[in-house]
């Protein structure tokens, strides 16, 4: 009987956990002005374009015009108000967002659209960060970038905490359960 209590008891301390984690996460998601941010449409985890963030959300738009969700496969709506709530385990937020890179903390950055919110993501040492000129220059001093005109070149994540804290940087994160696998800048000749 003692295993069994003591389990029921852990189990109590991970749900009451996640349910503080997921309340720390929504309030992340309120606009400035309080008001709380709407649910967006969540697409399915299985998406193959969302990764390389040609998902599009459910009114049709572009990640650079609204938000992809992807991941945690609920709504702040359909969940009780975040994600990752006590049923849904350690799954977060998820998904890709272009927009300007700001700063909140050491290891928690955000992403503003220029037509939508604002969205808050962790950075993790896996996170991999890629510029093009002003998140950090080549070694050869010439700019790369892919197809689509973001920069290729590795980074360090002390380089993007510094453009962070600049507000100018204009980026696509990738964003799954709650943490940054991948921030690269958008190059403006």
């Amino acid at each position: 009987m003692p295993l069994a209590t003591a389990t029921l008891r852990r189990t109590r301390r991970l749900a009451a956990a996640s349910l503080l984690a997921a309340a720390a996460l929504s309030l992340t998601a309120c606009r400035s002005g309080g008001d709380p941010a709407p649910a967006a449409s969540s697409s399915s985890a299985g998406d193959p374009t969302a990764a390389d963030g040609g998902a599009k959300d459910g009114s049709g738009s572009a990640p650079g015009k609204g938000v992809s969700r992807t991941g945690a496969g609920k709504t702040a709506a359909s969940d009780g108000g975040g994600q990752g709530g006590a049923s849904a385990g350690n799954k977060g937020v998820g998904g890709t967002w272009v927009g300007t890179l700001k700063w909140l903390t050491e290891d928690k950055l955000t992403v503003a659209p220029k037509n939508g919110m604002e969205q808050a993501f962790h950075l993790t040492d896996s996170t991999k960060a890629l510029g093009a000129a002003a998140l950090c220059e080549a070694p050869d001093g010439r700019v790369h970038t892919d197809g689509s005109g973001y920069g290729t070149t590795s980074c360090s994540l002390a380089d993007l905490r510094k453009a962070a804290r600049l507000g100018s940087v204009d980026v696509r994160v990738t964003v799954v359960n709650g943490a940054a696998t991948k921030v690269a800048e958008h190059y403006h000749p």
